[in-house]
């Protein structure tokens, strides 16, 4: 600071903290308080130059107004790591003047020089000058450069951050429309903006609590936070596509959406961590709620083909029964093969006892079969003997498509059962050559299914 170098070597200290006015053998300081209080909490003095007549004089189109110091009182000019700071002590008897220039507004800095006095002049983009005078004995130069040096980094800064913001609303505007590669775009060009502006200030300062890196800090939170929200959102999506899929039993997409849900969630939460993000709870439990999801998924496709197995056994009537086996056949394929070419399990099931559990399943899926074909076989025989050959033509075909249903499952998954079942489908043919052409013989022809249902037995008239 340049304070030490006034021509009572007041100190930087006093400067600051001082009040009341001087004497005869003491310069004074401020008059209603100290210049440490005009400043922000977080405000950082670069450099302090006074003057106890001069003022701090203000020109523009309007005309020129110079503001000095009262008797005993000083004026002094702060130049902080935010603006150039202008308090006049006791200004024209009525109190302490202030003015702040913030870098931002600077368009150019020049100094003069005279026998006496030098100073510096401030233009703004406003059109004012602002000029300060200090004895011609104190070192202005690292001031001025100083100030200089802040104007320049400011602008291209702030012209930086300004492009910055503009990007971050088009990322809500996007995240509103639910585009989010517009959205990802606009963060990324945001992005950009944010690091050139982190490029520049360095050429102020590189201590990062100076208001200029605040500033850059400010948006860079701001710009994270929309990050989070890019990834919350598309979490969101990814999540409502992973139930959707369940719900169509589409069990690995739904899985691979989960995971990309999490994995969206979790660099939201990342983010959240880092800056103290109030979201960070909510992510977090959204986070876990997809994570249980995934380990519900990965059972559901075993527990829903166990469930409808369940039914099939409960089930009082054998057209019921021999439908929820066919659910519960396909269900078990479904979940022996979700994790074919996988290189971790995803889906709860052993290979091996999934395939004798679905092995079970069409033993009691084609004993159905056949247990219906042979109701449909005694209620043919029934009609024909009745006098009904159409109808009994139909109940033999019924119990044909019975039996051709169970030999296209077990041909495909256990071949063994083929020869019983072929031999049940030609005594159902012959059936319905019978219906076609019957003979009165005195008997009724009931074929060769020994199911145990005493309605299958051959009958005559004896």
């Amino acid at each position: 600071m340049l304070a030490s170098q006034d021509e009572n070597a007041i100190s930087d200290e006093e400067l600051l903290t001082g009040t009341g006015s001087g004497g005869v053998f003491a310069s004074g300081y401020l008059h209603d308080k100290p210049l440490i209080e005009y400043l922000g909490a977080a405000e950082r003095v670069a450099f302090l130059l006074s003057n106890k007549k001069k003022g701090v004089r203000r020109e523009s189109d309007e005309g020129a107004t110079a503001y000095t110091p009262g008797d005993g009182y000083q004026a002094i000019a702060a130049i902080t790591d935010t603006r150039v700071l202008f308090v006049v002590g006791d200004s024209n008897g009525t109190g302490d003047t202030s003015f702040a220039v913030p870098y931002t507004e600077i368009e150019d800095v020049k100094t003069r020089s005279g026998m006496l006095t030098k100073g510096v002049d401030i233009w703004t983009t406003e059109g004012v000058k602002w000029h300060f005078a200090v004895r011609s004995t104190v070192d202005i130069e690292p001031a001025v450069e100083y100030l200089e040096r802040a104007a320049v980094v400011w602008s291209r800064v702030e012209s930086q951050l300004r492009h910055a913001r503009k990007h971050l609303v088009d990322v809500d505007d996007r995240l509103s429309e639910d585009d989010h590669d517009a959205a990802r775009a606009a963060a990324s060009t945001a992005r950009d903006h944010v690091e050139e502006a982190q490029r520049k200030a360095p050429e102020l300062t590189t201590n990062r609590d100076d208001a200029v890196w605040e500033r850059v800090h400010e948006v860079e939170q701001r710009l994270d936070a929309s990050v989070m929200k890019i990834h919350v959102s598309r979490a969101e999506k990814h999540a409502t596509v992973a139930n959707d899929e369940w719900r169509q039993e589409q069990y690995n997409n739904a899985y691979d959406a989960f995971l990309k849900a999490r994995t969206e969630y979790e660099r939201a939460l990342d983010i959240a961590r880092e800056h103290d993000f109030p979201e960070e709870s909510d992510i977090r439990e959204s986070a876990d709620t997809v994570t249980q999801s995934l380990d519900h998924l990965s059972k559901s496709p075993l527990r829903r083909a166990e469930t409808a197995a369940e039914r099939a056994r409960d089930a009082d009537a054998p057209a019921v029964a021999a439908e929820q086996f066919e659910v519960a056949l396909e269900r078990y394929q479904t979940a022996l093969v979700l994790d074919w070419g996988s290189e971790k399990q995803r889906f709860a099931g052993d290979s091996d006892e999934l395939r004798e559990t679905i092995e079970r399943v069409v033993g009691e899926l084609v004993h159905t079969r056949r247990l219906l074909a042979a109701y449909h076989l005694a209620a043919g025989n029934r009609l024909l003997a009745a006098g009904h050959p159409d109808a009994a033509k139909d109940a033999y075909e019924n119990g044909r498509t019975e039996i051709d249903d169970a030999l296209t499952v077990a041909k495909e998954l256990q071949p063994r059962l083929t020869p019983m079942l072929e031999a049940s489908a030609d005594t159902l043919a012959r059936c319905i050559e019978a219906a076609d052409d019957p003979v009165d013989d005195g008997f009724e022809f009931v074929g060769d299914m020994a199911d145990g249902d005493p309605r299958t037995r051959q009958l005559s008239n004896d």
